[in-house]
């Protein structure tokens, strides 16, 4: 199939049409990987399972900031309009488009992932061949303070179906990488601690008997190691002022693909 050429939306998936869209992008030399639902979907069979299906309404990719000009190009070659008015007012960090014949509205956020804290990217996108790396995947989901369903079951669906251990695979979250970035930021250890300790009161309610033990033991592990990792100056003088001072971004409204 041309890059160009229009697809139906009865005949391309959702996880099909990301697919194609970082394929152009690789073939043009561009760093462009899926990160939210749709990144979980593709890295987790358990996301299928009925305890953790979900919907998917929309795209979300990671791009470098340096190319965002030839990503802009990508996206309208392959049938994405673009928002104009948001991109040339917030094209430094991020870009909006909408597939009129697909249905789908694509966000692509430039270098970090910006929500309740941040993930920087630069030098990540490399790593895995679709999506951004499942320790960011993972982080993307329990970073947020008012937890809804969605980032829950994607969680489970991530924890359940990749181990936990200081490994370097693709298919395993290494508790290292996501240590030692708690390590220097108080606020990413309090959110993200305050989170498993949640997540794990959660797992009777969403997981089959035979899940829990797994996705229990797998939380459990990574609390251990953001613990035992040594903390910086920076951490432990940020820890002094504690919750007295809020340690998380509030997410920016929802912004329309359409003015």
């Amino acid at each position: 199939m041309e890059e160009g050429q229009g697809v139906s939306k009865r005949t391309i998936t959702m996880e099909e049409e990301v697919r194609r869209v970082v394929d152009a992008a690789r073939d043009r030399g561009l760093h462009l990987r899926v990160i939210g639902g749709v990144a979980v979907k593709l890295h987790c069979p358990s996301a299928a399972h009925r305890s953790m299906a979900r919907t998917y309404g929309d795209v979300d990719f990671i791009g470098y900031r340096s190319q965002r000009t030839e990503v802009s190009r990508l996206m309208e070659d392959l049938g994405y309009e673009p928002n104009v008015r948001f991109n040339a007012l917030q094209g430094h960090r991020r870009l909006l488009f909408d597939h009129p014949e697909l249905g789908y509205d694509a966000d692509v956020m430039l270098d970090v992932f910006v929500m309740c804290h941040e993930l920087n990217f630069v030098g990540r996108l490399e790593r895995d061949e679709y999506t951004v790396p499942i320790e960011e995947l993972l982080l993307s989901k329990m970073q947020v303070i008012e937890v809804n369903e969605k980032d829950v079951k994607d969680s489970f669906a991530m924890l359940y179906d990749h181990d936990v251990k200081e490994v370097d695979d693709l298919e395993t979250i290494d508790p290292k990488f996501i240590a030692k970035l708690c390590s220097d930021d108080w606020g990413w250890y309090k959110t993200l601690t305050m989170n498993i300790d949640k997540f794990g009161e959660l797992v009777p309610d969403y997981l089959e008997e035979d899940q829990q033990g797994v996705v229990l033991d797998r939380l459990s592990r990574l609390r251990h190691a953001i613990e035992e990792e040594p903390k910086s100056m920076r951490w432990k003088m940020r820890a002094r002022v504690g919750e007295k001072k809020r340690w998380y971004d509030l997410p920016e409204d929802v912004v329309t693909h359409k003015y």
